[in-house]
């Protein structure tokens, strides 16, 4: 009876131990772990994650929502805390928290790992994990930059600008070669005149004399179509130049809609602006002293 139950001891020792051994499974690397057990991350701005698989990537990536704000601060440090999981336990929500100048704010915040095998793999390679995060500007970084038109210029696309100065080539260069036409063929017609009459000395060409031409005392304007000089010449400097101004003035029209749309703050604020920031990421000058912000976020794995 002893050994019956010592038996059977032993049998539910091992069967407890083969289940806790599938619980636990076994790495595929010493440099694999999987996100649940991670509790927290701490990413630097200018730093690469590590990889093998595929490409690092920064630890720290703004993406947006438009290339202007993310260039006017650069986040130093970020530190990321395991939430919790959603609806796989590998699937971990983050919260995220960096320290930023009054004028701007966390967005989302999502954790991108590298997956040890695949893209679809549960386990990560330790160090690859890196943060894509979005910068926001608060209501006092409107106020001081204007709001946000998500990348838009203010400007027409590059397709209406090439359109619009397509136009304007050949109107000036139809405003050209019609002038051309108009003085070179006035040049044609005094020479024709003056040969005709001075070549046929008098009734020295056979026929009655030719009729003086016909005077008026008020002539029509130059470019009348009773005048005999520019009757047929099919070109009228008012049309052209009309049209020249029309597209001009339609072409800047749609400029100042453009700028109307993205809100007149933005308008009285962008000399200020393009002095103290550029492309290059730097000039944080002129900003309030910092705050903790706070952003939410997935896991997503590469």
């Amino acid at each position: 009876m002893h050994i019956f139950i010592i038996i059977q001891l032993l049998v539910t020792l091992l069967l407890s131990n083969h289940v806790l051994a599938d619980r636990s499974p076994k790495p595929p690397s010493n440099n694999a772990i999987l996100l649940s057990r991670v509790h927290s991350l701490t990413l630097h701005g200018g730093r690469l994650t590590s990889s093998r698989r595929v490409s690092p990537i920064p630890q720290l990536k703004c993406t947006g929502p438009s290339k202007r704000i993310c260039n006017m601060y650069t986040i130093d440090t970020m530190r990321c805390t395991n939430e919790g999981y959603g609806y796989d336990e590998e699937d971990i929500q983050w919260t995220c928290t960096a320290e930023l100048p009054q004028e701007f704010k966390l967005g989302s915040t999502d954790v991108v790992c590298e997956g040890y095998r695949n893209a679809d793999d549960n386990w990560v390679l330790k160090g690859s994990c890196g943060v894509e995060y979005r910068l926001l500007l608060t209501e006092l970084g409107e106020e001081k930059f204007g709001r946000d038109t998500s990348g838009s210029s203010g400007e027409l696309g590059p397709v209406a600008t090439f359109i619009f100065w397509g136009i304007m080539v050949l109107v000036c260069g139809a405003i050209v070669m019609g002038m051309l036409d108009i003085c070179f063929g006035r040049q044609q017609g005094e020479g024709a005149n003056a040969g005709g009459y001075g070549g046929g000395g008098g009734d020295g060409g056979g026929g009655p004399p030719r009729p003086p031409p016909p005077y008026s005392s008020s002539p029509p304007p130059y470019y009348s179509s009773s005048d005999p000089r520019t009757s047929g010449s099919g070109w009228r400097p008012g049309f052209w130049t009309g049209a020249l101004g029309g597209a001009a003035a339609g072409y800047e029209m749609g400029r100042r809609s453009n700028r109307n749309r993205s809100g007149s703050s933005w308008t009285s604020s962008r000399y200020q602006s393009s002095r103290r920031y550029d492309d290059s990421g730097e000039g944080s000058s002129g900003l309030s002293s910092t705050t903790t912000s706070t952003g939410f976020g997935s896991t997503r794995r590469r």
